[in-house]
């Protein structure tokens, strides 16, 4: 399974306990520095409106590298190498997975089916306030502003079967576009699955890696 990264500079330690989690259950994992972060090279760069294209296809490029060293090791199984990624990386991931012809699965942890600028809107919104939640949807669709990144061109183009977990009380991605729009792909018939969690925000919690473990079962590797 290769790692992919959330907003920010994240470093391959700070992924280590999400790890860990998926080492106890028999997978092989790589996670490695966000580019222009601890010892990776490169430039790092934050991602908004409007560099969002070329910088989720550098950070996608990344992972897909990633994907075909695992590939080439004799220990790995080159047919079931998967994705895992929190926030940011919901937008990475999927086009990595275009980039290398499909994954063998993706798990993606709070992340977000909508366009930059729709959650950068909604984050504006409701993180870090307390407004309620309808009053923010509410406002969603005055949005009028650029777009960005749009996930769904991709989404599309894919067939890798994938997880979403989401917190409906999620104040930085706007989970009812997103579940809108998985909703939509899953009537299309892509192999997209997700669950929600009541009173829980984008951190998730620990009793979260239940259910990614039972979703994982058919992709676990044989002991």
């Amino acid at each position: 399974m290769v790692f992919g990264h959330g907003s920010g500079r994240v470093t391959r330690q700070q992924l280590r306990p999400m790890a860990q989690q998926f080492t106890a259950r028999g997978f092989a994992v790589l996670r490695f520095d966000k580019r222009g972060v601890g010892e990776s090279s490169g430039v790092y760069s934050g991602v908004g409106v409007a560099n969002s294209f070329q910088m989720f296809a550098d950070l996608s490029a990344d992972v897909s590298a990633a994907v075909r060293f695992l590939r080439t090791r004799p220990e790995i199984d080159a047919r079931r190498v998967g994705l895992f990624g929190v926030s940011q990386a919901g937008w990475i991931l999927p086009l990595a997975a275009s980039e290398l012809g499909d994954a063998a699965f993706m798990v993606l942890w709070s992340g977000p089916v909508c366009t930059v600028g729709e959650e950068n809107y909604y984050s504006d919104l409701a993180e870090g306030t307390t407004t309620p939640l309808e009053t923010v949807y509410a406002q969603m669709p005055s949005f009028k502003g650029p777009h960005g990144y749009d996930p769904l061109p991709v989404l599309r183009s894919i067939q890798t079967p994938s997880y979403w977990l989401l917190g409906l009380d999620d104040r930085s991605i706007p989970i009812r576009t997103t579940l809108d729009n998985l909703q939509m792909l899953h009537a299309a018939g892509k192999p997209f699955q997700w669950k929600t969690y009541a009173g829980l925000d984008h951190g998730l919690s620990f009793d979260v890696w239940q259910d990614i473990g039972a979703w994982l079962e058919p992709f676990r590797p044989a002991r």
